[in-house]
């Protein structure tokens, strides 16, 4: 079969069960190594035997649920493609417009931050990114999971990025070493566990449950997390925090807790929904 026969066929079943109509175009580009516009100039191209195979195989596991970023092991962030298995979460467009304002505040103050730490790190996105932009700063990721872990350091390989990954329980290496930072991100676990049934199964079944769940409405980890921060920062700091859309407030309180004579911002999200805290000095 020609590229344009499978991609007619697929559109259809995408189309009868309500699924995104590009992942046919995804997979093929993806598992060829073809830009969307190679790949449309290539329609004619039949699949041979293996390559058929192998759009079978991946789109039946699509039908049935499983994200096509973990079935081709890719996903995009801030332009780059990272490595993603189930053991990270699937990098979300909100997490850019974190980076994108710790960028802006980085080129604005360029001799104030040499020194980033992002705490659950997962896949290892916002460190990469940071360190791809300015790569005169010292950049650090941390996490509690090991398999996450293995997976920054294969994106810090593949993406030749050199960025220090340490395993810790949220900041407890960097207190137990003195470690301080100019600034600090942090996209950690801020869903409620009573949020469950308002969720697609196609997070819950395959999203690891570490990446998405906190105690106390979600709340959990920020509390701890933002209550520790002052022994890991200097005089002068910028911390960001991606959040929920309803815990801004609740996140502001902890920061003016820890830091009250600092600023502390809620941000929104380019759907006008409280996606940040900002804290800084």
């Amino acid at each position: 079969m020609t590229i344009a026969e499978i991609l007619h066929q697929a559109k259809a079943e995408l189309s009868a069960r309500d699924l995104d109509l590009n992942i046919a175009e995804i997979i093929i580009e993806t598992r060829l190594d073809l830009t969307r516009s190679e790949l449309w100039m290539s329609t004619n191209r039949e699949l041979n035997p293996s390559e058929k195979a192998q759009f079978d195989n991946d789109f039946a596991r699509y039908i049935n649920g499983e994200p096509v970023q973990y079935i081709l092991e890719v996903a995009p962030f801030y332009g780059r493609d990272f490595y993603v298995t189930p053991s990270v979460l699937i990098p979300r467009p909100e997490t850019e417009e974190l980076v994108y304002a710790a960028e802006k505040f980085i080129e604005k103050n360029p001799a104030r931050i040499q020194r980033i730490l992002d705490v659950c790190t997962g896949s290892g996105i916002i460190p990469i990114t940071l360190k791809a932009t300015f790569p005169e700063c010292s950049v650090t990721g941390s996490d509690i999971s090991a398999e996450a872990l293995e997976v920054a350091e294969q994106n810090k390989t593949r993406l030749k990025k050199d960025v220090r990954f340490i395993h810790s329980d949220l900041v407890d290496y960097f207190q137990q070493n003195g470690e301080k930072f100019d600034m600090i991100l942090a996209n950690p676990p801020y869903i409620a566990d009573s949020e469950r049934v308002e969720m697609s199964n196609y997070v819950l079944d395959h999203e690891p449950e570490l990446a998405l769940f906190a105690p106390n409405d979600g709340l959990a980890i920020y509390e701890r997390l933002i209550q520790d921060l002052p022994d890991i920062v200097d005089n002068l700091f910028w911390i960001g925090m991606e959040i929920g859309y309803t815990q801004g407030s609740a996140v502001k309180k902890f920061f003016k807790k820890s830091f009250p004579q600092a600023n502390v911002i809620i941000k929104q999200d380019i759907n006008g929904k409280d996606r940040m805290v900002i804290c800084h000095n």
